[in-house]
């Protein structure tokens, strides 16, 4: 199996409190832009009992994940809905402060795969994200051109499911599109 696309980074932000034993309800979606990358960093906790001198029992679990994500771009209304900054209406200047409520949400994308010689399409759905703002880099035109990408990181949690990522695979890429958009539907 070869990775040999991703798409559509979606974000929806979390409405009122979440429900226990059930997976998040959420506001209105927003595509984050293209996508250029998502790499996922699991952190899991482990633990080792130690009896009569030799190793006993060992647990290891997940923790949290961190997904380091970059997009084409970032408009001013995806600031606003992933991060909590404000968008002044008159003015249209975009401000992050420091009190700025940065919403948890659900996070969507898909990866195109080559199995075989075949497209397969797999969805990838995290019930519990918080974005933290990434790093900013500018440089100026030299003799060539490098383009710029917006880096985007999301702390990944555990839901009141206990689930913290889900995934689904697809021999069409309409079906796996509607999959993920179903994710995260509106449910106000």
């Amino acid at each position: 199996m070869a990775s040999i696309g991703a798409k559509k980074p979606t974000f929806a932000p979390f409405t009122g409190a979440q429900p226990a034993a059930a997976l998040p309800k959420y506001g209105p979606s927003i595509v984050m832009g293209k996508l250029v990358k998502a790499d996922v960093t699991v952190t899991n906790t482990k633990g080792e009992l130690y009896a009569d001198d030799a190793l006993s029992e060992t647990v290891e679990e997940f923790s949290s994940a961190a997904i380091a994500m970059e997009t084409d771009d970032m408009k001013d209304d995806v600031a606003v809905a992933v991060y909590g900054a404000t968008l002044d209406s008159e003015s249209e200047e975009l401000t992050f402060n420091g009190n700025d409520a940065i919403p948890y949400g659900g996070l969507t994308y898909y990866k195109t795969l080559r199995r075989n010689g075949e497209a397969v399409f797999k969805g990838y759905y995290y019930p519990k994200v918080k974005a933290a703002i990434g790093n900013d880099s500018a440089a100026t035109k030299g003799s060539s051109i490098t383009f710029g990408t917006t880096p985007i990181s999301f702390t990944v949690f555990q839901c009141e499911t206990g689930a913290w990522r889900v995934t689904k695979e697809f021999d069409a890429e309409a079906a796996c599109v509607t999959w993920i958009a179903a994710k995260l539907t509106a449910s106000v």
